[in-house]
């Protein structure tokens, strides 16, 4: 009876321990899955970096001289991990960061549609241009205008910065102005109610000869839909040939610098993509509207990004002749990705290629006619030079 009872106990005991076991390995399992920490001291989330952090607190908590802001220092050690892998495109943002870049990126912002600079000669605040048709243009508001005083905060001093964060958390949709017009010595006093302003990113006129001009400065949201109205208002001109000038574009949206050349672009790839598995995506135009007349591209060093596959898809197609500097060479896709608590980082995520397959990552695009804007030139050399090439295609 005994050797029964001590065998059932012996029995438990192990049946206890396999459980104990078991429930010690579950939860080592799961604190794992939770904290997934690496096992090689150089990586960012092993126990010796997690050490080093608290040993860098620690000492920055007992000797620092100034002020601490947690929350900073917590960002940039986010935004160094990002920056540890080298390229100059990954990055990361806080939450509040990455809506103002949306904001940007979509040419669209909440606000009055003034641009401000801080005079070098005097500080003083003023209006370096109006947006057309904005709230601010509505009410009487010209470039070179003198800000005195936003909703009854006197300017004197302030950064074009300040004023316009002064603008864009007013409570009040409505924001009055104190205005010195120096032309006019008159000082006025405006009320503006702010709205979604569009940033123009296209401007165009017609040139001699019936020779249409066309300026993007950004692909932004709103790019393809600026560029339909003004290509279409100088073909309804009589516009004979065209000049599309790119120089200082850095890029922007690929959706919009799609979407855009689809409107003179013939039916085929406008760009295609390769991941580091090597899928391949392409974008594609259905050639509907093929340009007919001839076309010159200005570009220079300072064209990347969205406007180098906008020149390389006209280079590829031979609709057009590229005239100026060779440009500034980007030829990656970087994707963002937002985390749990709101902020986003951005990487790289692909190379792109131009219709014919040409990588001009760190190399850029040779214009077909090579001319060089000298900064104390008078005159526009490139887009001359432009109008010369478009003046022998008769």
């Amino acid at each position: 009876m005994e050797e029964q009872n001590r065998r059932g106990k012996n029995i438990k005991w192990f049946l206890g321990g396999v459980v104990a076991c078991g429930a010690v390995m579950a939860l080592l399992y799961f604190l794992a899955l939770l904290l997934p920490l690496g096992s090689a001291p150089s990586e960012p989330d092993s126990l010796q970096a997690l050490k080093k952090i608290h040993e860098i607190e620690k000492l920055v908590e007992d000797y620092y001289l100034g002020d601490v802001d947690e929350q900073q220092m917590t960002d940039y050690m986010f935004l160094g991990l990002v920056a540890g892998l080298g390229d100059r495109y990954s990055t990361y943002y806080t939450e509040e960061e990455y809506e103002q870049i949306q904001r940007s990126q979509n040419g669209e912002y909440e606000g009055i549609g003034i641009t401000l600079a801080q005079r070098t000669e005097d500080g003083k605040l003023q209006v370096v241009e109006c947006t057309e048709d904005s709230p601010a243009d509505r009410a009487g508001v010209q470039a070179g205008d003198l800000i005195e005083s936003i909703n009854g905060t006197d300017t004197e001093g302030m950064t074009s910065s300040q004023a316009v964060e002064l603008i864009s958390q007013s409570e009040s949709d409505e924001i009055t102005m104190s205005l010195y017009r120096e032309e006019t010595e008159e000082t006025l006093e405006v009320s503006i109610v702010k709205e979604t302003v569009e940033m123009q990113s296209v401007n165009s006129r017609m040139l001699e000869n019936q020779v249409g001009y066309i300026q993007i400065t950004e692909f932004t949201g709103v790019t393809a839909s600026q560029f339909q109205p003004a290509y279409e208002e100088l073909t309804a001109q009589g516009m004979q040939k065209l000049v599309i000038d790119l120089r200082g574009n850095p890029g922007g949206l690929v959706d919009s610098v799609c979407d855009t050349l689809s409107q003179i672009l013939p039916e085929g790839v406008i760009v295609y993509t390769e991941d580091k598995n090597g899928n391949r995506s392409e974008r594609d135009c259905a050639g509907e509207s093929p340009i007919d007349i001839p076309l010159a591209v200005l570009v220079n060093e300072e064209s990347a990004s969205a406007s180098e596959i906008f020149a390389g898809a006209v280079k590829d197609y031979e609709i057009g002749t590229i005239v100026g500097t060779t440009t500034y060479g980007k030829g990656v896709v970087q994707n963002t990705f937002r985390l749990s608590d709101g902020s986003v980082i951005r990487l790289t995520i692909a190379h792109y290629y131009t219709p014919e397959g040409n990588d001009i990552n760190g190399v850029g695009i040779t214009p077909d006619v090579e001319v060089e804007q000298s900064e104390d030139s008078e005159t526009d050399v490139q887009l001359e030079k432009a109008l010369e090439v478009l003046a022998a295609q008769e």
